[in-house]
């Protein structure tokens, strides 16, 4: 029995890291292809974000900290073996979560429209309530809940990379701003709702299971 378990977990965590690298690398496609010329202060990217420069450098370096910090929270590896070093950099996430966020407000409300401004708040409000209940339960000892907690917290620092893959999509670019607002709000939505339904998905399917396990039977 305990060899079968332990290559299925292996399985996964090979499937997770994968995964955690091939978002990486997107992520870091994304910040070069869009912000390659901030620094520079005649490029359009520099000169749309001069308002909000003041806000925009904290706001882009504490959650680019906790974009990176946060996907080394999900490695099994690390927590069994280096439990002291996932708690330090969990706290480094959360102060970058409770940084980078209220920060995104000032940046939208200076650079972008009144709807964008919205979800700007929408998204840095569902990130820090649900980094804020993962630290309660971890402070609680509750570490099933915070790890489910967790896995709520992350996909809201995942909008800025899926955001910008889907907005370039030659159907989505065409729409200009409506398309942007439209990518920007389905993103915040799905990040609120999809790691609800996979954290549940196990109740939702038990009941067919067990019909299914007694009509066999």
């Amino acid at each position: 029995m305990a060899t079968a378990v332990a290559p299925a977990r292996r399985t996964r965590s090979q499937t997770k890291l994968v995964l955690f690298v091939i978002f990486g690398l997107l992520t870091a496609f994304v910040i070069y292809m869009k912000n390659a010329r901030i620094l520079d202060p005649t490029s359009p990217i520099a000169r749309h974000f001069a308002p909000a420069m003041f806000f925009l450098i904290p706001h882009a370096f504490f959650g680019a900290l906790a974009l990176t910090l946060g996907a080394f929270q999900f490695s099994n590896r690390l927590r069994a073996r280096y439990l002291k070093v996932h708690r330090t950099l969990g706290y480094i996430y959360v102060v970058s979560v409770f940084v980078a966020a209220p920060f995104a407000i000032p940046v939208a409300m200076k650079t972008a429209s009144f709807s964008l401004t919205a979800a700007s708040v929408a998204q840095s409000v569902g990130w820090m309530l649900t980094t804020g209940i993962a630290l309660y339960c971890v402070r609680g000892g509750n570490i099933v809940q915070h790890r489910r907690w967790m896995m709520r917290s992350y996909p809201f620092a995942m909008i800025f990379t899926v955001a910008r893959l889907i907005i370039p999509i030659p159907a989505v670019f065409r729409l200009g701003q409506t398309g942007i607002e439209m990518v920007v709000w389905s993103t915040i939505v799905a990040a609120a709702l999809l790691p609800n339904i996979l954290l549940e998905w196990p109740e939702i399917t038990a009941r067919r299971k067990a019909k299914t396990a007694a009509t066999a039977a």
